[in-house]
């Protein structure tokens, strides 16, 4: 007498459904990963942001409060293309990140390396000849020049995402200034992010909606900062 052994497994129906949550399982790994990878992307470029921006405003806090003189009408230059601010010991020289997209005629460069991009950049300069103007109101060096080239130093970070000034403005304070000393305080205001201006509102102040054309959700990152000034003996 032969014995008949049925063997038992999966129905078609059965295989489907374990195959469909299987993918849906996968699909949401998948999407968690990359919302964690872009999680981790803004913190890091964020932190970027704030540590740049910590050492940029130590840095010109001290040159200020080391300068003798600070006069808004000759020692502080601006453009639609970027600026620049001339201590008497160091200049600061920037372009914006908007001016440095479209290729402005008045973008700054380095004389000796000129295709090399100027973001924010410290240079010592004694007689603030990067403010000094021309009879026809141009600057007299619009450039850094080849002899100061070793000396300039970058302050704006470069690596997978640069970074770069979108806004800069200095203002005095009238009222705060001390008649015994001469001494006024001046307020800087400064917006730095990612250098992908196309990812940005058009006054450069936020980043695109994730939805939006042109959009950078993964890196995008703008802040805005300030700081107030105290300059030295004499400021006019």
């Amino acid at each position: 007498m032969s014995h008949v052994v049925k063997q038992k497994g999966f129905t078609l129906v059965e295989l489907m459904l374990a195959m469909g949550f299987i993918s849906v399982l996968l699909l949401a790994i998948a999407m968690t990963v990359i919302q964690i990878g872009t999680i981790y992307n803004r913190g890091m470029t964020l932190k970027d942001i704030n540590q740049t921006s910590r050492a940029l405003s130590d840095d010109i806090r001290r040159s200020v409060s080391n300068s003798s003189s600070i006069s808004l009408s000759t020692d502080y230059r601006t453009s639609s293309a970027g600026g620049r601010i001339c201590l008497g010991s160091v200049s600061y020289i920037w372009n914006y990140s908007n001016a440095l997209t479209k290729a402005d005629p008045l973008v700054a460069k380095y004389d000796k390396r000129p295709t090399e991009t100027l973001r924010l950049v410290r240079v010592p300069d004694k007689e603030k000849l990067y403010c000094a103007v021309k009879v026809d109101g141009s600057l007299a060096n619009r450039n850094i020049r080849a002899l100061d080239d070793a000396q300039a130093q970058e302050l704006l970070k470069s690596g997978d995402k640069d970074l770069a000034i979108h806004q800069l403005n200095l203002v005095s304070q009238p009222s705060a200034q001390d008649p015994a000393t001469a001494q006024r305080l001046y307020v800087l205001t400064f917006t730095i992010g990612t250098a992908t201006v196309s990812a940005l509102t058009p006054d450069q102040t936020h980043c695109l909606a994730p939805g939006d054309p042109g959009a950078d959700p993964v890196y995008c990152n703008v802040q805005q900062f300030s700081l107030v000034l105290r300059a030295g003996n004499r400021v006019n």
